[in-house]
């Protein structure tokens, strides 16, 4: 009895510790994205992070994102950040979503349109909490499937990936990490500023002055 209470004891001492190290690896995660993104620093760099390609990927930098998908999500010819992610209520994704809307003012200072996307069975209502940023459903995995996103975890999670699209369609920026969801934030603001500023239209000076009527 008493080897049973000390084993009972013994398990119930492991997962105190497994699920306190978590509890404190995720809170150190979110507070070195938050300190790199102020400092700005690439919280991404050394993960997933490719201006030129590394880790598997729907699409790579400097493929076309399909003309189709951009038109339905409202943001053909436009600057824009589209992430793919799994269910609204996840806790993952809970993440990803609340800290894309902390770092919304960020987003339209550099003139991004953010949208995220998953399948019907995980909308849970996350486009009536965040009006920030539009929130599609892809019906049926079907732009997924297009671009080619890989599952996850053995086919038990959907791939988590952020694009980074220019205004005439072209991917400039991507991002694969499962299990960091604020990495794609950091990463998608570094991508973005490092995309060449819109020429300012020309204005021809008025030359009346020197032609008097």
């Amino acid at each position: 009895m008493q080897f049973g209470k000390f084993a009972g004891g013994a398990q119930g001492a492991v997962y105190l510790i497994n699920a306190t190290s978590y509890v404190l690896a995720t809170v150190m995660s979110l507070a070195l994205v938050r300190w790199a993104l102020r400092l700005g620093v690439p919280a991404g760099t050394g993960s997933t992070l490719r201006t030129g390609g590394q880790p598997h990927m729907g699409l790579a930098v400097g493929d076309q994102f399909p003309a189709e998908a951009l038109k339905s999500f409202g943001v053909s010819g436009k600057k824009a950040v589209v992430f793919f992610y799994g269910a609204d209520d996840a806790p993952s994704c809970k993440k990803e979503l609340a800290a894309f809307d902390e770092f919304m003012d960020d987003f339209k200072t550099l003139g991004a349109t953010v949208v995220g996307v998953r399948n019907a069975a995980g909308a849970k209502g996350a486009d009536e909490v965040y009006g920030s940023m539009k929130i599609v459903v892809d019906d049926g995995d079907e732009v997924r499937e297009q671009i080619g996103i890989e599952k996850d975890l053995f086919g038990l999670l959907g791939g988590r990936e952020t694009y980074v699209v220019g205004p005439k369609g072209v991917v400039v920026g991507v991002h694969n990490n499962q299990f960091g969801p604020e990495t794609h934030i950091s990463t998608a603001l570094t991508a973005l500023e490092s995309m060449p500023a819109a020429p300012s239209g020309f204005v021809f000076p008025d030359l009346s002055s020197f032609f008097p009527k």
